[in-house]
């Protein structure tokens, strides 16, 4: 057993009174470690509308919840206003303690939480299960955020995905392709969400889901089909990229009698067909509605404007000659 002298050498501390300041530095140690820790994320910036809890242990019945107001003040007892927007939590702990004591309250520790995140948010629209404004202490990926508003619908276009960001006193949109996005795997490609961003899910022009599944999506032969009021129908090779628009023109454009108001494309799928009707005199015009680019074994009807519809439906019976002619053709070299 070691025995410790209260009697000093004259040169120094005796060993009693050094073992006694190494339990009062632990001692000490431990609450500064507590502090530490409650305080130790000060990443996070309190802004407007983020509810906070204040809590004081000295004094509970001083505790107190308060919302920041949109000057960025908060109100607490003794105190009254306070600044809290712009700062992290453990900077208005501490001036919170300051003001408090600048009264003789005798508080010499205060912390702060932030119980709802409200200055972090992200509006979500359009096709999807539940849109909401959602908030965060940390904004997440796109996708992420689309999936904790209920995920899209059926009829979500994810490749024209929108994101409307407010820059000074303009708005600046982004225009994000989240299905080709989802398919590479690589969440990390989709721009990244800031606060008060307001992201929008359009409606498929196609009517159906967008299959997200690799393996599952149609594929057929390499060919799209176009007939009816264009100078050359028939079958053609597909490229990567086509439209409808391509596709006419490919065709050798309209003739007079096409009736661009209401084209209609048969989209090939593994079990049903899809007819998509759209209005390519608009397009032409306007550039909406979206592109609908053409997948394998697609077919581009062209009808005829109703005045003409006996000679249109003449012309599209005597064009589908050549192209039954090309389908055996097919069918022979298939074999």
């Amino acid at each position: 057993m070691i025995t410790y002298s209260d009697k000093s050498n004259g040169r120094g501390l005796s060993a009693r009174t050094i073992m006694g300041l190494f339990m009062l530095i632990c001692f000490m140690a431990s609450p500064i470690s507590l502090l530490r820790a409650q305080t130790s994320d000060q990443s996070y910036i309190i802004g407007v509308g983020d509810i906070l809890t204040i809590s004081f242990w000295q004094e509970p019945e001083l505790n107190t919840a308060a919302r920041v107001g949109e000057d960025g003040m908060i109100t607490l007892p003794v105190i009254g206003d306070i600044k809290a927007g712009g700062l992290s939590t453990s900077r208005l702990s501490k001036n919170i303690v300051e003001q408090m004591t600048f009264y003789h309250t005798p508080i010499s520790q205060a912390t702060v939480v932030v119980t709802e995140y409200h200055s972090r948010y992200v509006v979500v629209t359009g096709e999807i299960t539940n849109p909401a404004t959602q908030s965060y202490e940390k904004i997440p990926d796109l996708w992420r955020v689309i999936l904790d508003a209920g995920g899209p619908t059926s009829m979500a276009d994810l490749s024209h995905v929108t994101i409307i960001r407010k820059v000074g006193d303009k708005s600046e949109v982004l225009n994000v392709n989240m299905y080709d996005i989802i398919r590479s795997g690589d969440l990390g490609r989709a721009p990244e969400l800031k606060p008060g961003d307001l992201v929008n899910v359009p409606t498929s022009s196609l009517g159906v889901a967008f299959d997200l599944g690799k393996g599952s999506k149609f594929e057929g032969k390499n060919i799209y089909y176009v007939l009816g009021n264009v100078l050359t129908p028939g079958v053609r090779n597909l490229e990567d990229g086509m439209d409808v628009l391509d596709a006419i023109t490919a065709a050798g454009g309209y003739t007079p009698e096409a009736d661009l108001k209401n084209v209609r494309v048969i989209v090939k799928g593994t079990t049903y067909s899809s007819i998509v009707k759209l209005d390519m005199e608009k397009y032409i015009e306007q550039g909406s509605p979206a592109r609908l680019v053409l997948g394998p074994e697609d077919t581009v009807v062209i009808p005829a404007r109703r005045s003409n519809a006996f000679s249109g439906a003449l012309n599209a019976a005597i064009q589908i000659i050549p192209l039954i002619t090309a389908l055996g053709t097919l069918v022979l070299l298939s074999r």
